[in-house]
C-alpha cells in the first residue's frame, strides 16, 4: 500500500468513525481480533503438533520424522510466545508523591469522579514537553493494570492552573472512554507481532512464509484503521476537557502549547547556552526556560504561532493539526496572554524544590555535554570572528563562513556566501545544502523563482539526503503559487520518493545473510578511530565490516560491523542482547551509517560476512600479540 493509498484509507475511515463512533470501534476490535487470531490459530496448531511428536516419542517410535517436528514445532511456538510477551516498562522520571502537590492530586481526584474514570496509580514528572497516560500490565498483555499518568516539568511551567487542568481533563478522558485499554492492546499486539516476524526472519525459520504474506496484507490495513480512531480519540478528549473546564481554556492550552513547544526544543537551549557561554555559568533549563518563555517578545511568539496554524494533519501523527483542533472546540485562534502564576506554582507544596532537583539532574546527566557545547559555542564564534575579519576564497571556508553566518547572525547576512558558492563552485556535489538554501531563498521572490527552482533540482541531484525535504520546499512554493499541475507531479514524486526512502530503512534495519554485502570503502582515518573504540571492549573477539548494497536507493551507504563476542559461560545472549547494543551503539560512533550485529548466534551472517575480501578488520588476538 502506498502512502497515497494509506492517505486516502484514512480519510475515508475518518468520515466512518466520526459518524458513527462505537460501531467504528467494533470494527477496530474485530480487525485486532482477526490478526490475534491468525496468530493463536498456528500458534494452537504447532502446540498441537508437538504434543503429538512428544507423545509418539514417549511411546518410544523415536524415529528421525517425530524429532524434527517436534525441534521445528518447539523452535516456532517458542517465537511465538515469546513475541506475544512484550512487558511495557514504568516511565522514567521523579514518581511524585501527594504530600509534594496536594493540590494536584485534589484536581485529579476532582476530575476522575466527574469523569468516571479508574484511579491513577503514579504520577512521574519528566523533562518532555508533554503530558501523557499509559496503562502498564505486570505481565505483557496479560495481569493488573496500572494507570500511570506523566507530565513534563515545561508544560507545568508554561501553563496556568485553568489551562493545565484542560489538559488534564483531555488525559484522563482516554482512560474515561476506554481509550488507552484498547490503544495499549493495540500498541502491545503491534510490537508482538513485529518481534514475531523479526524472530522468525532472524532465524531464518521456514514458517516465516505462514506469516509474511499475511501481514503485508494486514498491517497497512490495521495501521489506518487504528489511526483513525486514534485521532477520533483526540477530538473526543478535547470535547471532554471543555466540558469539564471550558472550550476557552483548552482552546489557550493547545495555542500556548503551540509556542512554547517549539521555542523549547528548537531554540532555547541554543539560546542558553550561549548565555552560559557568555557568563560562564552553569545553566539551570528548568528555572531559565521559565524566565526566557515570559520574556519571549511578540513578534516571535506569534512566528511559532502562525507555523503551527499553518501545519495540516499528517498522516505521522494521530494528533489533529492546530487549527482543526480549535475549530472543532468553536474558539478563535489567537495567542493567550502570558501567565505569571503557573501551573506548577499552583498546584505544588514547593514548587521551586522541585525546578532544583530537575536542574540539579539536568546538570549531573548532562555535565559533560553541556560543557562541551559551550566549548563548542566558544570554538564556533572565535572561528566565526575570525572569518568575518577577511575575505574567504576556498570552498570549505565559504562553506564554514556560510554556516557560521546563519548561526551567529542570519540567513540574510550569509545569502552573499550562498551565491558566491553557487556561482564559482555549484559543478561541487559538497555543496548541495548550500544550493538547496539559497534555492529555497530564492522562491520567496517571483524575479528570483525560477533560478531558485534550478538551484534545488541541482541540489538534489547531489545528495539523496536533500531529496525528501527539496521535493517538500517545490511541493509548497507550487501549492502556494497555484501551479496545479506542476504540484501533482511533484507532490506525486513526493510519495514515491518517500516509499524509497521507507523501503530503503527497512533495508537498513533488517540484516540477512542473503543481502549483497561488498567490501567496505570507508576512509582509512575513520576505521584507525573506529578500532580504538572496539579495542575498549575486551569481550569483542573479533569484528567485521561491510557495506550492504541498498536497492531501493543504490547511492545510500549502509555498512554493517558484526561483532563476534568472548562472553562469560552461562550468559543468555536474549537477556544480555539489548544491554550490549545499547553500550556499542553510544560506544562506537565513529562508524557512521553502520549497523552493529552480534554474531554469535548469526552463523549464516558471519559466513556471509567473511566471504567478503578483507572484511574482517579487528581481532584481539592480533592485538594482544602487537602489545
Amino acid at each position: 500500500m502506498t502512502n497515497q493509498e494509506f492517505e486516502i484509507l484514512v480519510n475515508k475511515l475518518e468520515k466512518q468513525a466520526s459518524a458513527n463512533p462505537k460501531l467504528y470501534r467494533f470494527k477496530v476490535i474485530m480487525l485486532t481480533g482477526l490478526g490475534f487470531g491468525y496468530v493463536a490459530l498456528f500458534l494452537s496448531l504447532f502446540l498441537f503438533l508437538m504434543a503429538i511428536s512428544v507423545s509418539m516419542i514417549a511411546d518410544g517410535d523415536f524415529t528421525f520424522g517425530n524429532v524434527k517436528v517436534l525441534l521445528l514445532t518447539g523452535t516456532l511456538s517458542f517465537f511465538i510466545i515469546k513475541a506475544l510477551i512484550v512487558k511495557m516498562e514504568m516511565p522514567d522520571g521523579y514518581y511524585l508523591q501527594r504530600e509534594e502537590a496536594p493540590k494536584l492530586y485534589e484536581m485529579i481526584d476532582a476530575l476522575r469522579h466527574k469523569m468516571n474514570t479508574p484511579p491513577i496509580d503514579e504520577i512521574v514528572l519528566d523533562s518532555e514537553f508533554n503530558a501523557s497516560v499509559a496503562q502498564i500490565s505486570a505481565y505483557g498483555m496479560f495481569g493488573k493494570k496500572r494507570n500511570v499518568l506523566v507530565i513534563g516539568i515545561p508544560l507545568l511551567t508554561t501553563l496556568s492552573q485553568q489551562q493545565f487542568t484542560a489538559v488534564l481533563a483531555h488525559e484522563l478522558a482516554h482512560i474515561s472512554n476506554s481509550d488507552t485499554a484498547l490503544g495499549a492492546k493495540i500498541y502491545r499486539l503491534r510490537m508482538s507481532w513485529g518481534r514475531l516476524l523479526q524472530s522468525l526472519e532472524e532465524n531464518e525459520q521456514f514458517g516465516t512464509f505462514i506469516f509474511k504474506k499475511f501481514f503485508q496484507w494486514f498491517y497497512p490495513r490495521f495501521d489506518a484503521y487504528t489511526f483513525a480512531m486514534a485521532r477520533q480519540e483526540e477530538y473526543d478528549a478535547d470535547r471532554s476537557a471543555a466540558e469539564m473546564t471550558s472550550p476557552q481554556a483548552m482552546g489557550e492550552a493547545l495555542a500556548a502549547t503551540s509556542v512554547a513547544a517549539p521555542y523549547y526544543y528548537r531554540d532555547f537551549y541554543s539560546e542558553l547556552f550561549e548565555e552560559c557561554a557568555k557568563t560562564n555559568s552553569v545553566p539551570q533549563p528548568y528555572s531559565n526556560f521559565t524566565e526566557k518563555f515570559i520574556s519571549l517578545n511578540d513578534q516571535k511568539a506569534t512566528q511559532y504561532f502562525q507555523e503551527q496554524l499553518d501545519e495540516e494533519s499528517y498522516m505521522t501523527d494521530t494528533h489533529p493539526c492546530l487549527k482543526d483542533r480549535l475549530s472543532a472546540l468553536g474558539v478563535e485562534a489567537r495567542l493567550p496572554e502570558k501567565q505569571h502564576e503557573s501551573a506548577l506554582d499552583y498546584f505544588f507544596a514547593y514548587p521551586g524544590r522541585i525546578v532544583s532537583d530537575f536542574n540539579k539532574m539536568w546538570v549531573d546527566h548532562n555535565e559533560d555535554t553541556w560543557k562541551e557545547e559551550i566549548e563548542t559555542f566558544n570554538d564556533s564564534k572565535q572561528r566565526f570572528d575570525e572569518l568575518s575579519k577577511k575575505q574567504v576564497t576556498s570552498l570549505d571556508e565559504l562553506l564554514e563562513k556560510a554556516y557560521l553566518s546563519v548561526e551567529f547572525n542570519s540567513l540574510e547576512a550569509a545569502i552573499p556566501l550562498y551565491e558566491e558558492i553557487a556561482e564559482k563552485h555549484h559543478h561541487e556535489q559538497r555543496t548541495a545544502g548550500a544550493l538547496l538554501t539559497l534555492g529555497e531563498h530564492y522562491l520567496e521572490s517571483s524575479d528570483t523563482a525560477k533560478k531558485g527552482i534550478s538551484l534545488i533540482n541541482l541540489a538534489m541531484s547531489y545528495d539523496w539526503e536533500l531529496r525528501l525535504p527539496a521535493l517538500d520546499v517545490l511541493c509548497g512554493y507550487y501549492y502556494d503559487t497555484q501551479q496545479s499541475e506542476l504540484f501533482e507531479q511533484t507532490r506525486e514524486e513526493l510519495e514515491k520518493w518517500a516509499d524509497l526512502v521507507e523501503a530503503s530503512n527497512e533495508e537498513c534495519d533488517f540484516i540477512q545473510p542473503t543481502d549483497n554485502f561488498t567490501a567496505h570503502d570507508k576512509e582509512p582515518e575513520e576505521i584507525l578511530a573506529g578500532l580504538e573504540q572496539l579495542a575498549q571492549y575486551r569481550e569483542i573477539a573479533h569484528a567485521y565490516l561491510v557495506r550492504k548494497q541498498i536497492k531501493a536507493i543504490p547511492e545510500r551507504k549502509q555498512y554493517v560491523l558484526g561483532l563476534e563476542l568472548n562472553l562469560p559461560k552461562g550468559t543468555d545472549l536474549d537477556e544480555a542482547e539489548e544491554a550490549l547494543y545499547e553500550k556499542y551503539m553510544n560506544g562506537l560512533g565513529e562508524f557512521e551509517d553502520t549497523c552493529v550485529i552480534i554474531l554469535n548466534d548469526k552463523k549464516d551472517l558471519r559466513k556471509s560476512m567473511l566471504s567478503v575480501e578483507n572484511s574482517q578488520i579487528y581481532s584481539l588476538e592480533d592485538k594482544e600479540q602487537a602489545s
